[in-house]
């Protein structure tokens, strides 16, 4: 096919990347995944016929993710990868082909855009989008581990104080997720628990063994000590829950890092 009859790209050169990365060079053991830090949405698809303000609650991105996420990688310095356009265009937390990978509706809100997509338009989506964002986790991943370090996955997310309106609150402060893999997150959960005043879930709100596709293909994929992180939206809403939580979880980690669990390969 020649060039004038090729579809255009996904984004455009004037699009920001569909990753960030923070401190790329980095030397920590720890990695650290945002898979929804961020609601950009490329020019030709405008506000996505959104009215205004839906891309900056909760269905549009993880509300304090990005924010913590670049303040703990400056105090451990460790790489944080980060997606950086909204779930709403593609989840890079699920599986493609699963029903929310590209959601016709979320929260009650309809996401135009995504009805009726054809095959070329969900392929155009994952590989300006899903896969950059995966094959860098995984690059860093290898880079991490040819520096001889056993890497240690962090996948930092963000949830409702409840899940609908006038729904029942959710108690916790954080969530540690984890499936078949529960060294770091026990050693998480022990560390948050002696915390006085924090209100801690062991796969709360949600689960890791149904939940969680990022850490399954990077983390138990590959044998590597993975948790994630749910913290609860009003704790890190503002610049300064930000800062707190990324103080709060450097103190926790910092001494973890060194521990024998965390440095070995394990085979499911």
């Amino acid at each position: 096919m020649s060039d004038a009859l090729s579809p255009p790209a996904f984004l455009s050169a004037e699009d920001p990347s569909a990753v960030e990365i923070v401190n790329p060079e980095a030397t920590s053991p720890l990695l650290i995944t945002g898979d929804h830090a961020g609601n950009l949405v490329p020019r030709h698809l405008g506000h996505m016929g959104l009215p205004p303000g839906e891309l900056t609650r909760h269905i549009g991105w993880d509300i304090g993710v990005a924010g913590v996420a670049r303040a703990l990688a400056a105090r451990m310095n460790c790489t944080a990868v980060l997606a950086s356009y909204t779930r709403l265009i593609i989840d890079v937390n699920r599986p493609l082909g699963d029903p929310q990978s590209i959601p016709p509706r979320s929260d009650g809100t309809v996401i135009v855009p995504n009805e009726n997509l054809s095959e070329d338009d969900r392929h155009a989506r994952a590989g300006a989008l899903f896969w950059p964002y995966h094959r860098c986790i995984d690059g860093n991943i290898g880079r991490l581990q040819r520096l001889g370090m056993m890497p240690v996955v962090l996948a930092l997310h963000s949830f409702t104080p409840a899940l609908n309106i006038g729904a029942k609150p959710r108690p916790w402060n954080v969530g540690v997720l984890y499936g078949l893999d529960e060294r770091f997150a026990n050693l998480l959960l022990a560390a948050f628990r002696g915390r006085e005043g924090l209100v801690v879930g062991a796969n709360e709100p949600y689960s890791g063994i149904t939940h969680g596709y990022g850490l399954k293909v990077h983390g138990i994929a590959h044998g590597l000590p993975h948790a994630e992180l749910e913290i609860r939206q009003d704790q890190i809403g503002s610049k300064e829950g930000q800062e707190r939580w990324a103080d709060l979880l450097a103190e926790v980690l910092a001494p973890m890092m060194a521990h024998p669990d965390l440095h070995r390969i394990e085979h499911y």
